[in-house]
């Protein structure tokens, strides 16, 4: 199919199609992963499918680089690829792709069609054509592999849990994307570091100076920085990862309240109790009763 390139290997490339009426919103065309060849070379300015279609869409191509290096020409503007590199274009806009032969490209892509006049606050989408480098690209990389994983998905909702995971990696572009300035930088890579310290930490972290402690960090920058990039504050945040193991013990075992609040650094099982309710509205008693 003209739709992907053939100078790639080890591609996984799936073309789902174009939607035959206007999408409410966002309808995934295709996704793929592609390792490029070392003369990788794409050069167009349009999609024969698209245009051959009769319905008002527009389309959105969105391109990440997941490794390796490579040249972007775009609308008349020239940009280095390399890990973290994501652009978009419509159809229309000119360009080529090239990977470095000594470092070819490993990348992923997505082609979303849309209103014309689809709401939504994203230059990923509103304009022609876009250009970002991400620097913590994990989310991005996890959702694309979801987005795949789900497009052959023999359940009823598949195609719909593919739109709306392709809809969050657009919103996550945005956010991003925001993370611009030196400072901004250092305090994001500050925040993520928290975030993946606590994701993997949080069954024996009692108080936040213990956090702060292990990560070098004085305790109210940790608290600041955190709240910047995070609805919770960081303490909320790590009982939240606490109640939602404890709730999963209590759904796939049968342990003791006692032993699971002990296991999770609680040494009062009632403190645990009031806990586990201000996250669920019950206590684990009930909880357990209603599973």
């Amino acid at each position: 199919m003209e739709h992907f390139s053939k100078q790639v290997t080890d591609a996984r490339q799936v073309f789902i199609g174009f939607p035959k009426d206007k999408p409410d919103f966002f309808s995934l065309v295709s996704v793929g992963f592609e390792k490029c060849l070392p003369d990788f070379v794409v050069e167009r300015d349009s999609y024969p499918e698209i245009e051959r279609s009769n319905v008002d869409i527009e389309c959105t191509t969105i391109e990440f680089i997941m490794a390796g290096e490579g040249k972007l020409h775009l609308s008349s503007s020239n940009y280095e690829l390399s890990p973290g590199s994501l652009f978009s274009y419509k159809v229309g806009n000119y360009h080529r792709i090239t990977s470095s032969p000594s470092s070819p490209m490993i990348k992923y892509f997505m082609v979303l069609a849309h209103s014309p006049s689809i709401k939504i606050e994203s230059k990923t989408i509103k304009k022609k054509f876009n250009y970002e480098n991400i620097r913590d690209h994990n989310e991005i990389v996890e959702l694309f592999e979801l987005i795949l994983g789900n497009t052959n998905s023999p359940v009823v909702y598949g195609s719909t849990i593919c739109n709306l995971l392709a809809h969050t990696v657009v919103l996550k572009i945005s956010e991003l994307a925001q993370v611009s300035s030196n400072k901004q930088v250092r305090a994001w890579d500050t925040y993520n570091r928290i975030h993946q310290h606590m994701r993997k930490n949080y069954f024996r972290i009692k108080t936040m100076d213990e956090l702060a402690s292990e990560l070098h960090i004085d305790p109210a920058y940790l608290a600041r920085v955190f709240r910047r990039f995070h609805n919770d504050s960081p303490y909320r945040f790590l009982v939240r990862l606490k109640m939602g193991h404890a709730a999963s013990l209590l759904l796939s075992s049968s342990r003791l309240v006692k032993d699971i609040a002990f296991e999770l650094g609680f040494e009062n099982p009632f403190h645990f109790s009031r806990t586990f309710k201000s996250v669920y509205g019950v206590s684990p008693e009930n909880f357990l009763q209603n599973k």
